[in-house]
């Protein structure tokens, strides 16, 4: 019996047979809505002329392209990590001259990428200059390096440290 309130909604259908309702049901499990549902949809469908991909097709499409949407943001976060990770190290092995400045002899290569980011001609604090070298903060080590670095260049005169941060005056 339907309820009262659903009356004015309902509608019932009479199949040819019974295998072609059990056909219909079982099409209708396999795409994961009730019959009722999987009817309307398809005759929705083809009265708008659509020849696309049912409405519950594309929701299950949906939520499953999110679903891989979650997993490759994860996995990008995890790689970009990873990168910085070995950026680091990498700008570690390339400036380990840096490492003691007062017990060095010799010439040493500053770190382009440093120079270019102070040459910009405006004022960049630690923080800046540490996320554009993709440098973990974290790093003590890496950060003394670039510190060294930034000192030896202020002794040159290249470099001006203010109450915002480094400015290039070179």
């Amino acid at each position: 019996m339907v309820k009262p309130e659903l009356a004015e909604r309902y509608c019932n259908i009479y199949f040819p047979s019974k295998e072609d309702k059990n056909r219909w049901e079982q099409v209708a499990e396999e795409k994961g809505v009730p019959l009722s549902r999987f009817v309307y949809e398809t005759v929705e469908a083809s009265l708008a002329g659509e020849t696309g991909t049912p409405r519950y097709e594309l929701v299950k499409e949906l939520a499953q392209l999110r679903e891989e949407n979650r997993k490759q943001r994860e996995e990008l976060k995890l790689k970009t990590l990873v990168l910085e990770k070995y950026e680091t190290e990498l700008f570690k092995l390339k400036h380990e001259a840096f490492a003691q400045p007062k017990e060095f002899e010799g010439t040493r290569r500053y770190s382009e990428e440093l120079v270019a980011i102070l040459r910009r001609g405006r004022i960049v604090n630690g923080n800046e200059i540490l996320k554009e070298l993709s440098i973990d903060p974290k790093d003590s080590e890496s950060v003394k390096l670039v510190s060294n670095q930034l000192e030896n260049l202020q002794g040159f005169g290249l470099v001006k440290e203010t109450s915002s941060g480094w400015k290039w005056i070179g």
